[in-house]
């Protein structure tokens, strides 16, 4: 039987992050949601994805302790973060970028993971679990998307260097990078048959990714089970292109 949890999963009320919820719900874990808005908290409440959540942006700080130290208040605890929040950038050509955009991208995904990280560190429990979520852009730039490869490679490289700074310390930190799922996010890549078959033709598996295959991955690393994994970098994208 699964020993029940206490977990935060930050953007976790929808795509990547609400399959994640959802899954470790599913498993008997007591998880907490964030989001931007007031209706995506609610909805994901509605839907069962979590225990409870609260109203967030990743990049601000003082929002991301807030949402932390309730979670601790509602579970008194936790025992792992997914850190999750993202933005997706313009799909532009680098020259066509708008530098405001781009610190926007940067804000969220890379403060926001800094900002999930430092209040991380102060509430969850030892023995305890971070996960990034990264993207395989981390790994491998793609083309038009110069603001969220950046974004990505940062959060990766954050990741690695709070592993190296924190494990001794009885947190486990690991980044995930994944490939493409269907998400509000990348509906309009997806939904678009030529922009699909280009995309599929670059994964080996043959098939883009589904909740199962990131939600498992991410319940296995939360669960501290593998605790010298601190530090990897994990790519979810059927071997697309690495």
């Amino acid at each position: 039987m699964t020993t029940s949890r206490r977990y935060l999963v930050t953007g976790g009320t929808s795509g990547i992050g609400e399959m994640c919820a959802r899954h470790l719900t599913a498993e008997g874990h007591r998880v907490w949601v964030t989001g931007t808005r007031e209706h995506s908290v609610s909805g994901a409440l509605e839907r069962s994805a979590a225990a409870g959540g609260s109203v967030a942006d990743a990049a601000d700080t003082a929002a991301t302790n807030r949402a932390f130290d309730d979670a601790v208040d509602a579970f008194g605890g936790l025992d792992g973060v997914f850190l999750n929040a993202g933005i997706d950038g313009e799909a532009k050509p680098a020259e066509q970028l708008d530098p405001d955009t781009f610190r926007r991208v940067l804000d969220v995904n890379v403060v926001g993971i800094l900002n999930g990280a430092q209040a991380a560190h102060r509430t969850v429990s030892r023995p305890g679990a971070i996960v990034v979520n990264a993207s395989v852009n981390a790994m491998r730039p793609e083309a038009h998307f110069a603001d969220y490869n950046a974004s990505k490679a940062a959060a990766a490289a954050l990741a690695g260097t709070l592993a190296m700074e924190w494990s001794g310390d009885g947190l486990t930190v690991t980044c995930v990078c994944p490939g493409y799922f269907r998400t509000n996010m990348t509906a309009q890549y997806l939904d678009d048959p030529e922009v699909s078959a280009e995309l599929l033709a670059r994964v080996p598996a043959g098939r883009f990714g589904e909740a199962t295959d990131i939600a498992t991955t991410v319940a296995f690393l939360l669960s501290n089970q593998a605790p010298f994994l601190t530090g990897a970098v994990i790519p979810i994208a059927g071997a697309a292109n690495l």
